[in-house]
């Protein structure tokens, strides 16, 4: 688990179902309704060989009654055990404001291999969201392929079977990565033995073909996405692309900003590295730290050759069963655990405590950040395998010369990086070619950067922002990975960029506003 962290921990970006059906104002067009919608029993529309399925809603909410859920199936694909299909889920989540407009919001969770969430309490959480970010719209959520509750899903029980066992003991951290490479690798043989896995169905370009079929299928004329992370990519890929005429998108939100010619195996010891520094910065600048940690780095070292030469045994507390979690934390987990905390600045002082209890033997004061980082490890909430193929097929893999000259570039933290032969695309498949560039879109658009994001850094929204000026920018000082789930200054004003993109926005709490 510690080495194979790092290829998915930049996913790491969190109604009344008997009455799940609207018969009154859907869609937007009255005019439109009857003809549009069609009967309970069989509620489907189609286009360019997707289908829009609507169904009874599998979760029951006491929040509020005006949800719809559908399922858009996409087209098949031919398999040894016959044609197949995605199944992927959505939900609509009908706007109570008075105010309401008529073009929706679509959110892009980030992964890839992040699930929009589409149970019973997810779905209530989105409703008091839509409501406090004074969307003023619907909401439209949907599982991507491979993802949550799509049909099939990507999944690997033998992978997380093996990763709860694993935290327990202190083993080799190659012999580590080489079993974990063999049951994923074997998960991927069996799920496309099965039929639920084909080489070609996955990738950003295939996600982007669902989202479009999904709005051209939705009865909205415009639509308004907002994207976190990897949703960003899929953003911008689904307003290029133009198969039938551009998708109608009216706005872009694009929250930590991930551009195509960034990530992949090869950025990541700069990645980490530059993180870390900024990390370090940040505590050499706080009223506080500084006095009590005058050379943060050299702690982190000192911490990190501790665990190597003797591990800590800790039993943390489950945030999802009874009984605790028992962990061995050695050095590459001390190290990835850190590189997790960084995603939100809140945790920031609780790292430096961590890495002052490892020096001065007092577990007590590690416990809170390894807890943390276990159970979001285990968690499950995140598709590794999805995520594993999407980002092998979206980049093309390199050479083992530019790795090494990567890692030699960035020699701090080397012994912590995945080694080029563990690395999953050597044997899963990469792009033939990368991504294709980003353009200015003609939408009008707002990218927001945490000035501390460690994985998607603020500084690929400043390049990008200067090569797209009609693109408003917004840093947020004291923000890691992802401005709206971490200011609720800037969620609260979502609604005030959507109402007016044309006008310079500010987020209301800071312009003072009413």
């Amino acid at each position: 688990m510690r080495r194979l962290w790092w290829i998915w921990v930049l996913g790491l970006g969190v109604a009344c179902g008997a009455a799940s059906y609207w018969f009154i104002d859907f869609p937007p067009d009255p005019a439109a309704a009857e003809a549009t919608r069609p009967a309970p029993d069989d509620a489907s529309a189609v286009a360019a060989d997707y289908e829009l399925r609507y169904r009874r809603c599998d979760f029951q909410s006491h929040w509020r009654k005006d949800v719809r859920c559908a399922d858009l199936l996409t087209p098949g694909y031919a398999t040894d055990s016959g044609e197949q299909r995605f199944h992927l889920p959505v939900v609509i989540l009908r706007s109570s404001s008075a105010e309401r407009r008529d073009d929706p919001v679509i959110y892009l969770p980030g992964g890839p291999g992040g699930s929009a969430g589409l149970d019973k309490h997810s779905i209530e959480f989105w409703q008091s969201w839509q409501e406090y970010s004074n969307l003023h719209r619907d909401l439209i959520l949907m599982d991507r392929r491979g993802v949550g509750q799509s049909e099939p899903a990507l999944t690997c029980p033998e992978y997380d079977t093996y990763s709860e066992q694993t935290v327990a003991q202190h083993i080799d951290p190659q012999r580590e990565a080489r079993e974990a490479a063999e049951l994923l690798q074997a998960c991927f043989a069996d799920l496309e033995a099965a039929g639920h896995f084909r080489r070609d169905q996955f990738g950003t370009r295939q996600s982007a073909a669902d989202l479009a079929a999904l709005m051209r299928l939705l009865p909205y004329d415009q639509f308004n996405l907002i994207g976190v992370s990897y949703g960003t990519r899929l953003a911008l890929a689904t307003v290029a692309l133009n198969p039938e005429g551009p998708p109608p998108v009216r706005t872009l939100v694009l929250d930590a900003l991930y551009p195509p010619d960034q990530g992949g195996l090869i950025s990541w010891p700069g990645v980490v590295t530059e993180s870390i520094e900024r990390f370090i910065r940040w505590c050499q600048g706080r009223q506080g730290c500084a006095e009590a940690v005058p050379d943060l780095n050299a702690l982190l070292m000192q911490a990190l050759k501790t665990l190597e030469n003797q591990p800590l045994e800790l039993s943390v507390d489950s945030w999802y069963r009874t009984e605790s979690i028992e962990v061995v934390l050695d050095d590459h987990r001390m190290m990835t655990a850190v590189f997790s905390a960084l995603y939100n600045h809140g945790d920031w002082p609780m790292i430096v405590e961590a890495l002052q209890g490892v020096v001065s033997e007092e577990p007590e004061r590690v416990t809170p950040l390894v807890e943390s980082f276990i159970n979001q490890a285990l968690e499950g909430g995140l598709s590794r395998l999805t995520f594993m193929a999407v980002n092998c097929f979206d980049h093309t893999l390199g050479t083992e010369a530019a790795y090494s000259a990567e890692l030699a570039r960035y020699p701090r933290y080397a012994a912590y990086m995945d080694r080029w032969d563990s690395y999953i695309c050597r044997w899963l498949g990469s792009a033939d070619e990368p991504l294709p560039p980003l353009e200015p879109p003609a939408t009008p658009t707002l990218i927001l950067a945490g000035e501390l994001d460690p994985v998607t850094p603020a500084q690929w929204s400043r390049d990008v922002s200067r090569r797209w000026p009609e693109a408003q920018l917004y840093i947020a000082e004291d923000v890691g990975h992802s401005v709206i789930w971490s200011d609720t200054c800037v969620e609260a004003a979502l609604g005030q960029f959507l109402d007016h993109p044309e006008r310079e926005w500010t987020p209301e709490c800071e312009a003072g506003g009413d």
